[in-house]
């Protein structure tokens, strides 16, 4: 368990005039078009390597590789934690709710926010100095201290893991407490946990080879399993925690491309293998023990056992925010040829393309929940429903820059607060939007 005397300042002040500072660009997305022109030139160089001296081309790649590796790593970083919560500085976290004058705020204390996601009936949020949990009232619930120097989080269901990437200490959680803190050899690149048991661990080793494991709750390895091949970059679990998918990148004559593994605890060997040229895999989601939802930067495809499907392609367009929730997976694209203007796809349990609707303006970030999906653009935010509908609006948000939907309500964040709004209906555009049943 925590210790009392050990908490991050967490308190509740009282009212406090509005004021929300301005963040560095209007674009959220800017920490993934950085991150696409790093990987653009790395390109170039090696082709005008290969050309100016092609003998030396074998000993040079490799350290040119490594690097394209690590920056789409830090590309695929961006997409998880929606590609905007750099921006963010976590000084003061407030809320308001909607139409109504009432303002709460939290101290955190902190410098940065890591991760901004739904919990119970309202969210949590981790920065540098720990992580705290808002109930729907705004009053913080528990917190502990966490001095991570780059924590990362995976949660599911009441438990979570917090982890120190590129170190080797995480802490278990479970029903808004810290009951376990551990220790692993080698540097964590990613972990993932299970609503019931089992969590998962990847590091990096001396050799700089990325191995995969698994524990119980209890903290013991069950299951080991060493990447042949390139770089672990993501793991998910199944609901049990029996099972795991890695996502793996490497390159073969300084072409890209992205492996997924499908794992067994019980074997150890991988169940299955498949390969993506030219593709760098962003995310993976079990949809049952045997079908996993896969999304790259050019499709998405759907496993199904040892046989896969492509049930989604972009076309000429861009994927640039996705999220995911129990039941759906939401995916944003733009096509550059049109200014403001996205493309929002939902995908259900059977791994099938829900609706694709066009939507405009500067989005921002995106939420999904098991009835619907929010999207944050830099002046309003917009509910979807699961068929495609929108079923909320709201004008006037400026300047926020990550979103959770949760309940009937959502969460924006600022660089300096939280505001508090309804998730369907709108008083000023009741025209646009449609009345739908939301409940199932």
């Amino acid at each position: 368990m925590s210790d009392e005397n050990n908490k991050p300042e967490l308190h509740i002040v009282g009212r406090e005039d509005d004021g929300v500072s301005e963040v560095e660009s209007d674009n959220g997305n800017s920490a993934v078009e950085t991150g696409k022109l790093k990987l653009s030139y790395i390109f170039r160089r090696i082709t005008d390597m290969r050309e100016d001296n092609p003998q030396k081309m074998s000993f040079v790649s490799l350290g040119i590789v490594v690097a394209v590796i690590l920056a789409v790593v830090f590309i695929i970083s961006d997409f998880t934690t929606g590609g905007l919560l750099y921006t963010t500085q976590g000084k003061i976290v407030s809320a308001v709710y909607g139409g109504v004058a009432e303002k709460f705020s939290v101290t955190t204390g902190s410098d940065n926010v890591y991760s901004f996601f739904p919990y119970d009936d309202a969210y949590a949020i981790l920065t540098d100095n720990g992580i705290a949990y808002i109930n729907s009232s705004g009053s913080v619930s528990a917190s502990q201290q966490i001095t991570y120097s780059n924590p990362g989080l995976a949660s599911a269901g009441s438990r979570a893991i917090i982890y120190d990437i590129g170190n080797n200490s995480y802490s278990l959680h479970q029903n808004e407490s810290m009951f376990s803190q551990q220790a692993v050899e080698g540097k964590i690149i990613d972990a993932a946990i299970s609503s019931r048991k089992n969590y998962a661990v990847v590091c990096r080793n001396e050799k700089s080879e990325t191995v995969l494991y698994g524990m119980n709750e209890k903290g013991k390895v069950i299951y080991q399993w060493d990447c042949p091949d390139g770089y672990i970059s993501d793991v998910v679990l199944n609901k049990s925690g029996g099972k795991a998918c890695a996502s793996v990148i490497d390159a073969k004559n300084a072409v890209l491309f992205s492996k997924v593994y499908v794992l067994d605890f019980e074997y150890d060997s991988a169940y299955a293998e498949f390969e993506y040229t030219d593709e760098t895999v962003i995310g993976t989601k079990f949809l049952s023990d045997r079908k996993i939802q896969v999304i790259t930067d050019k499709r998405v495809y759907l496993i199904s056992g040892r046989d896969q499907s492509i049930v989604y392609e972009y076309g000429s367009a861009d994927i640039v925010f996705t999220d995911m929730s129990n039941k759906f997976i939401a995916v944003v694209t733009k096509d550059y040829s049109h200014d403001d203007t996205y493309n929002l796809s939902l995908f259900g349990k059977t791994g099938k393309c829900r609706f694709t609707t066009q939507i405009q303006g500067k989005i921002r970030a995106i939420s999904v929940n098991d009835k619907s999906v929010a999207v944050l653009f830099s002046d309003k935010t917009e509910t979807y429903s699961k068929n495609g509908r929108l079923v909320g609006l709201t004008d006037n948000i400026n300047h926020y820059d990550d979103i959770v939907i949760n309940g009937n309500y959502l969460y924006v964040l600022s660089s300096d607060s939280v505001r508090k709004i309804p998730a369907y209906g709108s008083a000023d555009h009741a025209d646009e939007v449609i009345e739908e049943d939301i409940t199932d």
